[in-house]
């Protein structure tokens, strides 16, 4: 009987359980998804780092000989090193395609990940290619492929598509921002394919010598691969605990080694780690706001359901029900309920949340087999949910037990303090109107449904400011980067090695505005951190910014500037001194911080060539600024990259674009919670004054009068709620840049006006539209059930 009464009770107060299931279900779903496709995240990269046998240290440098690779071979606590020859190279059909090139002569360490194809054999000849690029450009295993590199042509066969540990994000240049798989990708070939006449005719050229006959007669027996110029040696190392170590040790015992560079410190593995950090901050942002949001109101409905049952629980008890049985009884209702919510909520946050953001994650970040994960926590969390909506349901139903059942047949008017009630007959609340007066003293009288509903719209309202606030900040370090400190149109990226004429030439042909950059160690507090240094010989062409985003000079010759986020992070002042020293030269620099800057894309130091020469070091430019135009130029001799800066803004709007697809996913469900909330609050409110309402129609009151008491109370929380929301959402925007921007990153928050107007109307409107579709009910009040019930 107690079944089919609660089956009852749900279908006459269904859109009171609709709202609790789907608060549940929104609440359990948007915090079970983000943690599933996180752990997800989490999870993949771990199994695929250790099967892989991902390396723990690079060591880049040029011309590494096997002596080198011995020598690191035998440092204590290295279980094995490997060499390999990397640049970059130009697509042989299409020019406007690169390689990243890399010759080995092992593969086991970082090892292929075979998604069609052979494993690595050194004495195949072909290409490993990566899998990503070859889909895009619709290659196959047998496929032919040429590459282009300063004069040699490679025509190579796929051998196999790959995947690979330390090229999960692979980006064209420094100022990318996100893989162009379509123009990008990587190959491996075996070092035995590389050409032994190009390594012959750099040998010579090296040794100032023309006549092949007196160099075979200078170098006997002639072994071309000891003369490679290998400028990477991969490590691994056999405890994270002991990379230090190595790291030092191989800092003092291979001479030429000009950088020595942590996994995690490399853009393949940090960015793929920022995404993972920064998810970990919505977990705890965005789904823990759905989550509190939707249990509140959940909360203060159920309380609702369970006192509106007052007179049903009188008369079970009456009819000799034990407490006990009717404890039981109104517990299934927020019970059972809340339990399909959360089993539909983790359905769907597995299958549809999850594996949407997952999906987006796996087609930015080359990682094969990415599945979602949900951990224990997402199950204790939805556990406790259901936990504390069926503790709500016990106190609220054991409060009305402990009344005799004469008391608890009635129904329970509302505890009104007259002395409560004087605002309204004071003062400036005298002057007001019936409907004002009425409307104040309501809230007053209901101020726990007040609150949680001010509560539940200001999340709402903050979460829809934070999700447009996000793609603001993100088109405002667009034009800061790309539009106001960049002042060209195309970067050249010299080769290596050239000579003084080869620069001389270029600057002769695209000018001379040009920048150098050194990879340094910082010495600070007797630890020595990876940074660099960035030299200007730029002109206008390269500009810098204050913290005020007011532009600076760079022209003190005296002394280094360094950014802001670099200054908190070493608690330097300007006036202080910095020691640092270049890779490949034991050699300390003392400079003097002689200003502050703002980069929000690199956090390094930054000095004019005129201090450079000042300390005994030669300015040689790696990078040459023009606005010519090279559309239709994209190999140049002695230059390895054309870089367009219309095809970096390109990269962003298409990582913007994934941001997009994320943040109109949690638009939508904030809108929807926004939608649930304001109607449940309003049908709260519309059952608590019911009687009322038909008090006020016995006295006179038209219906269209009635309804704007209504419409007006709701619209007066709404409002006190977008006031508080606006600068909360602000407030939130603001925390996640500054929590989970990478440590190179330096940009803050920057909300458009549009969002808030946004935001604003938005809240508004559902609002506004949601009171009038409830009132609509104050027509068919039946006026003798709602004014007999109190008698």
């Amino acid at each position: 009987m107690l079944k089919k009464k609660m089956l009852r009770d749900i279908r006459n107060n269904l859109s009171q359980f609709l709202t609790i299931f789907s608060m549940v279900l929104i609440g359990i779903m948007v915090y079970t998804g983000i943690e599933a496709y996180m752990d997800g995240m989490i999870n993949t990269a771990d199994k695929f780092y250790s099967e892989n046998n991902l390396q723990d240290l690079n060591v880049i440098g040029q011309g590494f000989t096997n002596d080198d690779l011995d020598k690191i071979k035998k440092l204590d606590n290295v279980n094995d090193a490997e060499r390999k020859l990397v640049f970059n190279a130009i697509n042989g059909d299409d020019e406007n395609k690169n390689y990243l090139v890399s010759f080995i002569e092992t593969n086991n360490i970082s090892k292929f990940h075979i998604v069609d194809g052979i494993d690595f054999d050194a004495s195949k000849s072909g290409v490993w290619i990566d899998e990503f690029y070859a889909k895009e450009n619709d290659l196959k295993v047998g496929d032919s492929i040429k590459i282009k590199y300063d004069g040699i042509d490679f025509n190579e066969k796929i051998l196999a598509l790959v995947n690979v540990p330390d090229h999960l994000y692979d980006l064209k240049d420094e100022s990318s921002l996100l893989p162009n798989r379509t123009e990008y990708g990587f190959v491996f070939m075996s070092i035995n394919e590389f050409p032994s006449d190009y390594v012959k005719k750099n040998l010579m050229k090296k040794m100032d010598i023309s006549d092949e006959s007196v160099f075979d007669s200078m170098v006997k027996d002639f072994n071309y691969i000891d003369y490679i110029p290998f400028n990477y040696i991969m490590v691994d190392v056999d405890s994270k605990d002991n990379v230090n170590s190595v790291k030092n040790s191989i800092s003092e015992k291979i001479s030429n080694a000009s950088l020595i560079v942590k996994i995690e410190d490399t853009s393949s593995y940090s960015s793929y780690q920022g995404e993972i950090d920064e998810g970990s901050a919505y977990v705890g942002i965005f789904s823990g706001l759905f989550l509190f949001i939707a249990m509140l109101s959940v909360i203060t409905t159920m309380t609702r359901v369970v006192k509106k049952q007052k007179i049903q629980i009188g008369t079970l008890k009456a009819l000799g029900f034990s407490n006990r049985k009717i404890l039981f009884h109104y517990i299934g209702y927020g019970f059972w309920v809340s339990l399909f919510g959360a089993i539909c909520g983790i359905i769907c946050g597995k299958y549809f949340l999850g594996k949407a953001f997952l999906d987006m994650e796996m087609s930015v970040f080359e990682i094969p087999n990415g599945k979602i994960v949900i951990n224990t926590f997402s199950y204790i969390v939805s556990i406790i949910v259901v936990l504390v909506v069926s503790l709500i349901t016990y106190l609220t139903c054991r409060k009305n037990l402990s009344s005799n059942p004469a008391e608890t047949l009635r129904n329970e008017l509302p505890k009104v303090k007259s002395g409560s009630l004087n605002i309204t007959s004071k003062g400036i609340f005298k002057k007001m109107s019936f409907s004002n007066k009425w409307n104040v003293r309501d809230i007053i009288r209901n101020k726990f449904r007040t609150i949680t509903g001010l509560i539940g719209i200001v999340g709402c309202c903050m979460l829809i400011v934070c999700a447009f606030g996000m793609l603001d900040s993100m088109d405002h370090f667009i034009s800061l980067q790309f539009d106001e400190l960049y002042n060209f149109d195309y970067r050249l990226s010299l080769k290596e090695d050239l000579s003084d004429k080869d620069i001389s030439e270029l600057q002769k042909k695209y000018g001379s505005a040009s920048s150098m950059s050194l990879g340094i160690e910082i010495k600070n507090d007797n630890n020595n951190d990876s940074n660099n240094i960035f030299v200007t010989d730029a002109s206008d062409y390269v500009r810098f910014k204050d913290n005020k985003d007011n532009y600076i000079k760079i022209d003190n010759d005296d002394g280094v500037y360094i950014t802001y986020k670099l200054a908190d992070k070493y608690n330097y002042k300007v006036g202080d001194y910095v020691n640092w020293h270049i890779y490949g030269d034991s050699k300390y620099y003392k400079s003097k911080i002689v200003g502050l800057n703002r980069d929000p894309q690199n956090q390094n130091m930054t000095m004019t060539r005129s201090y450079l020469e000042s300390l005994g070091i030669k300015y040689v430019p790696d990078n040459i600024y023009t606005n010519m135009d090279l559309s239709n130029n994209k190999s140049i001799d002695n230059v390895s990259i054309v870089q367009d800066v219309n095809s970096l803004k390109n990269d962003i709007s298409q990582m913007l674009d994934q941001m997009h697809a994320m943040i109109v996913i949690i638009i939508v469900f904030a809108v929807l919670l926004g939608v649930i909330i304001i109607y449940n609050m309003g049908i709260l409110s519309y059952s608590e004054k019911q009687y009322q309402f038909a008090t006020l129609k016995v006295l006179g009151f038209k219906d269209k009068k009635i309804k704007s008491i209504f419409i007006k109370q709701n619209n007066w929380i709404t409002i006190v709620a977008i006031m508080i929301g606006l600068p909360a959402g602000y407030y939130l925007t603001s925390w996640i840049f500054s929590a989970v921007l990478e440590e190179r990153y330096d940009f803050g928050a920057y909300v458009d006006i549009v969002t808030f107007v946004i935001a604003i109307f938005g809240t508004f409107f559902v609002s506004y539209v949601v009171s009038n579709i409830l009132a609509r009910k104050i027509k068919g009040i039946d006026m003798v059930s709602s004014l007999k019930a109190n008698e």
